[in-house]
């Protein structure tokens, strides 16, 4: 039998730590009067071994790196032990189940069944959770529930992780669902708004309904185009993050090499984009429609990324700034660069507020 674990965010906690492939973002927000202002964050690099298939396999290594990073912030400093953090996305299973009334007992077993017909993994090896949306109305009426499993050895590598550092976990939930809050709070992204999350490994999308969310991944991201340049360039691979990272596919000297580099790996999310956009407009029969992209995670600010994009998808696109709607007047952030690196911590720490 599966154990029900808390996967759906229902308290509040205090700050938002964003555990990466090989970074830790940390945020925590508080209120001013009726706005939103940051109270302290910072980040930490920590060696890329350490996570093996979104399994913590080296806590102790996160940790070393994360106790000093959290003693001294990039700005301000935290005041609480309790975090929300996220689960990678592409290692989650969401569905939304419709259900006849039953009683709690009969749920539980009901929504075991129904994760075991779609989940390509033992239910002894997971984590469940769910929420009913919308109650049975009627004699016939049927629930509406969301359902989420996670891999316990994902979830139990976190756990242990936190136990190193000293911290309580107030709520897990998934990456991509901390983007699109933080997203949807600085008005990057509204309801017809596909949203992009490019990472290191992978690329995560999502266009947002409440409670029924259509995502998907890409197996292409940020170290991807770095591979690549190295590769195609005959370029050492620190050359190659910086001429990433400095130049990217913009209007610099090396745009005609950069280019037709990493132009495979840019095809590859841009036909997954399009085949989302078309599977949630023809779902809707026709009646809702795409309307704007926005992305975000450490590549989204690549020189030239957001334009290319935006021509070959034929929509309006936006990098995103979470910290957009936002006080960070005393934090003198790069907003051109750090913005789209702290979405998926902001959006957690958004949600410590709630």
């Amino acid at each position: 039998m599966s154990v029900r674990v808390p996967l759906i965010y229902r308290e509040a906690p205090r700050f938002g730590f964003d555990i990466g492939t090989h970074t830790i973002k940390v945020v925590q927000l508080r209120r001013s009067g009726n706005s939103t202002a940051v109270q302290g964050f910072g980040y930490a690099y920590f060696p890329r071994e350490a996570i093996v298939e979104g399994i913590i396999a080296e806590p102790e290594q996160i940790a070393e790196v994360v106790r000093p990073m959290l003693r001294k912030l990039s700005y301000g400093k935290l005041t609480a032990k309790r975090v929300v953090t996220g689960l990678p996305t592409a290692k989650l299973f969401t569905r939304t189940l419709n259900l006849p009334a039953m009683s709690p007992a009969e749920l539980d077993q009901a929504i075991s069944y129904e994760i075991e017909q779609y989940v390509p993994v033992p239910l002894n090896d997971l984590y469940i959770d769910y929420e009913v949306i919308h109650p049975a109305s009627g004699k016939d009426g049927q629930s509406q529930i969301l359902t989420i499993a996670a891999p316990r050895a994902i979830v139990d590598s976190y756990i242990q992780l936190f136990d190193l550092l000293g911290l309580e976990i107030g709520a897990l939930e998934s990456g991509m669902t901390a983007v699109v809050r933080a997203l949807l709070h600085s008005g990057d992204a509204g309801g017809s708004t596909l949203v992009m999350d490019i990472g290191s490994l992978e690329t995560d999308l999502t266009i947002y309904e409440k409670y029924t969310p259509l995502t998907a991944s890409i197996p292409v991201g940020g170290d991807s185009f770095t591979d690549t340049i190295t590769s195609k360039l005959s370029l050492k691979r620190d050359q190659a993050n910086e001429i990433k990272v400095k130049f990217g596919i913009g209007g610099s000297g090396l745009h005609d090499k950069i280019l037709p580099a990493i132009e495979p790996n840019l095809q590859t999310i841009i036909k997954e984009v399009k085949r989302v956009i078309k599977y949630y407009e023809e779902r809707g029969d026709g009646k809702q429609k795409v309307t704007s992209i926005a992305i975000s995670g450490g590549s989204a600010s690549m020189p030239g990324l957001g334009d290319y994009l935006q021509a070959k998808l034929g929509l309006p696109l936006r990098v995103s700034d979470p910290w957009r709607n936002i006080n960070t007047k005393k934090a003198h952030l790069d907003t051109n660069h750090e913005a789209p690196l702290y979405t998926t911590a902001v959006g957690l720490a958004l949600r410590g507020l709630l």
